[in-house]
């Protein structure tokens, strides 16, 4: 009985560290969007979502960070939108115009990350992908 009583709280125990390790490994996605934001690296990919007149979904355009610096941040962009957040870049090697270069101070990149008043498109920095 007390061998048994010992086996049901370690497996007890064993869940409760489990479920304690896999909430700490967790970050809210804004939490992340907001570190990716403050420690950007060359490569990571920024989705902003926008609401085309006349539409009532949303589309997105994406952007590779290729240079930043201390208060700026140069991106290829997206030779296209695209239909969702989550498209596989693997199956999309040319959608990034590499002759392009799109660039924004740190500051507006943490005002997209805010829905703005007034803005008809409602362009919102809704992720930043880094793989």
């Amino acid at each position: 009985m007390k061998n048994q009583l010992l086996s049901r709280l370690r497996y007890f125990l064993s869940g409760i560290v489990f479920l304690l390790v896999l909430l700490a490994g967790c970050q809210s996605a804004e939490e992340k969007l907001q570190d990716h934001l403050a420690n950007p690296k060359t490569g990571d990919v920024y989705v902003v979502s926008y609401q085309p007149a006349g539409s009532t979904k949303p589309s997105y355009f994406y952007y590779q960070l290729v240079r930043f610096t201390t208060d700026s941040a140069h991106f290829h962009p997206a030779r296209r939108e695209v239909p969702a957040a989550d498209i596989s870049l693997e199956k999309e090697p040319d959608l990034f115009n590499p002759d392009a270069i799109k660039s924004f101070s740190r500051q507006e990149l943490r005002e997209f990350t805010q829905a703005q008043q007034g803005d008809a498109y409602k362009i919102l920095l809704t992720t930043i992908r880094r793989e």
